[in-house]
C-alpha cells in the first residue's frame, strides 16, 4: 500500500522524456510553425461515434466537454489567418486504458496551409525520425490493399462470414457475427490481423480510408469510381502513432456529416453532444486548404525510449492518478 503514491515513470525516464519533448517543440519552431494554445474545455463535443468524451459542469449550467482533440479550435485559428500552427497539449478520451492507451494523454497536432497530405506525411516521417534517432522510411499502403494483402479479404464482401473465416484461419477468437456490422469487422480485423502484420513490415502508412471512417477529411474518386477519404495513419512496431487528413473545408458537407454521426451515436445509445457551431462558422468564413495531423507523443516516446508500457513514460496513468 505504501508504494501506491509513487509514479510509474522513473525520474531517469522522465528526464529523457523532457529532452524528447524539447526536440518536438524545436522541430516545429525551426520549420516556421506558430505554437498555439487552445482550451481544454469546450461548449461542444466531437460527434465521432468511435470516441467517448468526458462531460463536466455544475447543475443549472450548460455542460462542458473535455476535448478529445484540439482540432476544432485549431481550425478556427486557421480560418482566422494564423497560418501554419502546432500545439502540444493534453487530450481526454473516456474508457481508453491499456499498454498503449491512457484516457489522458499528450499529443502534438499541427496544420500546414496549402500542403497535400503526401507532403505532410513526409513531415511526419521527419518528426518520427528525429525523435527515434534513426531514419524512418515508411511504406505507403492503401487501406483496401491492407485488407486484401494482410487479411486476405475484400473489406466490401457482402457475406460478413468472410471476416469470421479470416479469424478462424488464424485461430483468432471470433465474435458473434449477428452482433457485428461491416464496420465493426473492419475495426476488428485491423486490430487482430492487419496491425500485427504491419509490425513485421517495418514502418507503414495506411491511407485512403472509406469516407465513413474519416468524417473530417476531403474525399476523392479513384479510376474505378469508388470514393475514398484522404486520411492516413502511421504504424511503427505495431503502434499506431498518428491520424491525419487533407482537411474538409466545406461547411455544409461538414454539418451533414456531423448529423450523420449523431444518428449513428443515437443507434449506439451514446450521448449526443451539441454540434460545434463556432467551428462550422469558421469553415463558412473560408478556412484555407490545408492538411493536418495529430500524433500521440506518449506512444512515440515509448518507442524512442524502448519502453513496453505507456505507464513507463507518463508519471501517473489513470488507474493511480
Amino acid at each position: 500500500m505504501t508504494s501506491e503514491f509513487k509514479p510509474t515513470c522513473t525520474r531517469e525516464n522522465w528526464i529523457k522524456r523532457q529532452t524528447l519533448m524539447n526536440k518536438v517543440r524545436q522541430f516545429f519552431v525551426s520549420r516556421d510553425a506558430l505554437e498555439v494554445e487552445t482550451p481544454t474545455l469546450s461548449n461542444a463535443g466531437g460527434t465521432d461515434p468511435q470516441l467517448d468524451y468526458f462531460q463536466v459542469g455544475v447543475e443549472g449550467e450548460p455542460p462542458r466537454f473535455m476535448m478529445t482533440s484540439p482540432e476544432f479550435h485549431m481550425k478556427r485559428l486557421l480560418a482566422a489567418g494564423f497560418g501554419d500552427i502546432f500545439q502540444i497539449t493534453k487530450s481526454f478520451r473516456k474508457d481508453e486504458f491499456g499498454s498503449h492507451h491512457n484516457n489522458e494523454f499528450s499529443m502534438v497536432e499541427w496544420y500546414r496551409v496549402g500542403w497535400p497530405q503526401e507532403k505532410l506525411m513526409d513531415e511526419v516521417e521527419g518528426l518520427v525520425s528525429e525523435i527515434l534517432g534513426k531514419p524512418i522510411h515508411a511504406r505507403r499502403t492503401r487501406w483496401v490493399d491492407a485488407f486484401r494483402n494482410y487479411a486476405g479479404e475484400d473489406p466490401f464482401c457482402e457475406d460478413l462470414n468472410c471476416f469470421a473465416d479470416a479469424c478462424a484461419k488464424r485461430n483468432i477468437p471470433t465474435p458473434d457475427v449477428s452482433s457485428m456490422s461491416q464496420e465493426d469487422w473492419w475495426d476488428y480485423l485491423m486490430v487482430f490481423i492487419i496491425e500485427p502484420t504491419l509490425a513485421s513490415n517495418g514502418p507503414e502508412f495506411i491511407l485512403d480510408y472509406p469516407p465513413s471512417q474519416a468524417a473530417l477529411a476531403q474525399t476523392y474518386k479513384d479510376a474505378d469510381g469508388f470514393t475514398w477519404a484522404k486520411r492516413f495513419e502511421l504504424f511503427v512496431d505495431q503502434v499506431e502513432l498518428c491520424n491525419g487528413y487533407t482537411e474538409l473545408t466545406d461547411a455544409a458537407e461538414q454539418r451533414r456529416r456531423f448529423a450523420a454521426d449523431l444518428e449513428i451515436r443515437k443507434t449506439m445509445g451514446k450521448p449526443l453532444p451539441p454540434i460545434d457551431e463556432h467551428f462550422l462558422a469558421g469553415l463558412e468564413s473560408g478556412m484555407p486548404a490545408c492538411s493536418g495531423v495529430a500524433l500521440g507523443l506518449d506512444r512515440l516516446f515509448m518507442l524512442a525510449m524502448n519502453q513496453p508500457e505507456i505507464g513507463d513514460v507518463i508519471l501517473f496513468p489513470s488507474p493511480i492518478a
